[in-house]
């Protein structure tokens, strides 16, 4: 029997390992929406060391000492399932701490439920096993919950409270029962504050995801509705563009007789004013066709007029034609490079000329916006802004990051130092087809 007692150790230790490594998994890459590395293997590896480490505990010192275990196992998913940054390692111990307040409050219900049962090695044996079970169906049951396109990673504060609201339900929880050779003898009104605990959780969980929704949705509309305006601007500005075309077309006979007149009599100044003059009038008929595409189009004529009056030259170079780039990817690229080039062109004493440049390269569209500033830019900060009262300025380029990661591309910058001042370049690499 005490044989058996010390591979049952083994089998929780190993199904224990197992569940909370699943858990923290799931927590960390679709609870809290954070970049990890699905290493499947992961939560069997830490099951098998678990079990041995259980049972070698029990052994030599005769009960179970978890926290060296713990601080392993946060190691090892550090650098494993995380890109090794600083700030991956709070949301990774709070995926653990959520994780294991799962697990011990399943079990803190199913103890308390069967408060009256036998409590036999073998029945015990079972709800442990069944708490774990419990644990990681919630947890899959929670992330189906959460599941949504373009969902956004949840805030520090808001992983910060679900995690301590977890911790400090479950610590109150502990003080209900007391441990006798592994068996936990629990009162039945424990249940009720774990149960209402994993409610509390799942709507809190679930109202943080509605929220970054909405957001997220409102954000989209205001860019469609960006779009949408400069798009009718655009086509307003064609239309009549078209209109001046054909009656330019119309006098076009008169202005040959006129050309004829003043060639026979010897006028060449006159001519050549009357050159000039008719030049500027068909500039005028030019419609507004930069890149080949309609929105980007759209989007660029509205900050040519934007940057113009700003004292700023807006010039265009290459084609975005067939780009199946998303409009609102599109509007939230250049809407922001353009806004961000223009202001800081029109506060620099150097060239106010602000150069986009577009092409295709494989299976990629590239963009590059440069302009002139007369601050330095530090690219490497977390929101790249070169004023001083960093709050409030950069978010465009954090949203064109967002909106260019999102799809499949990248956002570089770069800022050198020029004869006057600073050149800043942001390029934008994006796929051709989405």
């Amino acid at each position: 029997m005490k044989q058996f007692a010390q591979i049952t150790i083994v089998l929780l230790g190993l199904i224990y390992g197992t569940a909370f490594s699943l858990c923290t998994l799931v927590t960390l890459g679709d609870l809290f929406y954070r970049k990890v590395r699905r290493v499947i293997i992961f939560p069997v590896i830490a099951g098998v060391i678990f079990g041995i480490a259980f049972f070698l505990q029990n052994k030599l010192i005769g009960g179970l000492f978890p926290l060296p275990l713990y601080l392993l196992h946060t190691a090892a998913a550090f650098f494993l399932l995380t890109e090794r940054k600083k700030a991956d390692l709070l949301p990774l111990i709070c995926a653990e701490l959520f994780s294991g307040c799962m697990i011990g409050s399943m079990q803190t219900a199913l103890f308390s439920v069967t408060n009256g049962a036998e409590r036999s090695f073998i029945p015990v044996t079972l709800l442990y096993l069944g708490g774990f079970l419990a644990a990681v169906l919630f947890v899959f049951l929670l992330k189906r919950l959460v599941r949504s396109e373009g969902r956004e990673p949840l805030g520090l504060l808001q992983i910060i409270l679900l995690t301590s609201i977890s911790c400090v339900v479950t610590s109150l929880v502990s003080r209900s029962f007391t441990m006798s050779d592994y068996v936990p003898d629990v009162s039945p009104e424990a249940a009720i504050p774990s149960v209402l605990m994993l409610m509390s959780v799942s709507v809190l969980l679930l109202l943080s995801v509605k929220t970054d929704q909405a957001k997220r949705f409102r954000e989209v509309s205001e860019l469609s509705e960006k779009y949408m305006t400069a798009q009718a601007k655009h086509f307003e500005q064609s239309r009549a563009a078209d209109t001046e075309m054909r009656m330019f077309r119309h006098d076009m006979k008169n202005h040959i007789t006129v050309m004829n007149g003043l060639f026979d009599s010897g006028k060449t100044e006159e001519l050549g004013e009357y050159l000039k003059e008719l030049g500027n009038n068909f500039s005028d008929t030019q419609s507004a066709n930069f890149t080949g595409s309609e929105i980007a189009d759209a989007i660029i004529y509205e900050k040519k007029k934007y940057a113009e009056t700003n004292g700023v030259s807006l010039v265009t170079e290459g084609s975005l034609k067939g780009a199946e780039i998303g409009a609102v990817t599109l509007c939230t690229v250049l809407s922001n490079l353009l806004d961000n080039a223009v202001e800081a062109a029109s506060q620099t004493d150097a060239e106010r000329v602000v150069d986009l440049s577009a092409r295709k390269s494989g299976s990629f569209y590239y963009i590059c916006i440069t302009n002139p500033t007369a601050d330095h830019v530090d690219v490497s900060a977390d929101i790249p802004t070169s004023k001083p009262d960093s709050a409030g300025h950069g978010l465009g380029l954090k949203s064109v990051r967002k909106a260019a990661e999102k799809c499949g591309g990248t956002l570089e910058l770069s800022c050198k130092e020029a004869a006057r001042g600073y050149v800043f370049t942001a390029e934008v690499i994006l796929p051709a087809k989405q």
